[in-house]
């Protein structure tokens, strides 16, 4: 009983990587497409988004269920409300993702074009940190996940700067809308990497049982 339990522990692991997988996935075509002005590649993150949801309600399932039957205690208790909390956070790293392809549906081709790369290299680097923290999750690296909160630091300083810069811009433009949507997807792009902080609290919460907030 015991061994067939620890198995369901190991596939949802996996499930939730899986899940990661695909939000990473949606993050960097949102990224490409912004960067590129893909209007196919953004439209195809806008019509994806159901996988990742589907994969979250799938989650949700399974560990009602776990609990349901199991009645798990202590530190596999941990495990599995750790797993419903990321896969909530993956979702949203989904929608957020989606936020992204539409608000990049609204640009001028050509408008803004330093920007919107300096907008890519920041997005890049929020990736990165997700990329980091489902790592430091598949391998219960607390250091790792500990380490993730700089990162945020510096996602944010420089998430304040860009904006700064961009509205800088409004007056001598005529170009608000770009302005406005380069600066809602900003604010997309430093929630993401809320969330992967998010998931490195996680980690240290299954590991440690302690909440720490690392933001």
């Amino acid at each position: 009983m015991r061994e067939h339990y620890i198995k369901e522990l190991e596939n949802l692991r996996s499930t939730i990587l899986e899940m990661g997988e695909l939000a990473t996935d949606a993050f960097e075509q949102v990224i490409y497409a912004l960067r590129n002005n893909d209007q196919i590649m953004t439209e195809y993150v806008i019509s994806s988004d159901y996988i990742i949801n589907k994969k979250e309600t799938s989650i949700n399932e399974t560990v009602t269920l776990m609990i349901a039957k199991q009645q798990p205690v202590a530190s596999d208790l941990r495990s599995v409300i750790v797993a419903l909390k990321i896969s909530s956070d993956l979702e949203r790293v989904g929608d957020l993702a989606v936020d992204m392809a539409k608000g990049g549906k609204r640009l001028k081709k050509g408008a803004l074009t330093d920007e919107r790369i300096e907008l890519c290299v920041l997005a890049e680097q929020a990736c990165d940190m997700l990329k980091k923290a489902l790592r430091a999750y598949n391998e219960g690296n607390v250091l790792a996940a500990q380490r993730i909160a700089q990162e945020d630091d510096l996602i944010d300083t420089k998430y304040a700067l860009f904006i700064r810069n961009l509205f800088q811009l409004v007056p001598n433009t005529g170009i608000v809308e770009e302005v406005t949507q380069l600066a809602f997807i900003g604010r997309y792009i430093e929630r993401i990497a809320d969330y992967a902080t998010n998931i490195a609290e996680w980690i240290v919460y299954e590991a440690n049982g302690k909440y720490f907030d690392l933001n």
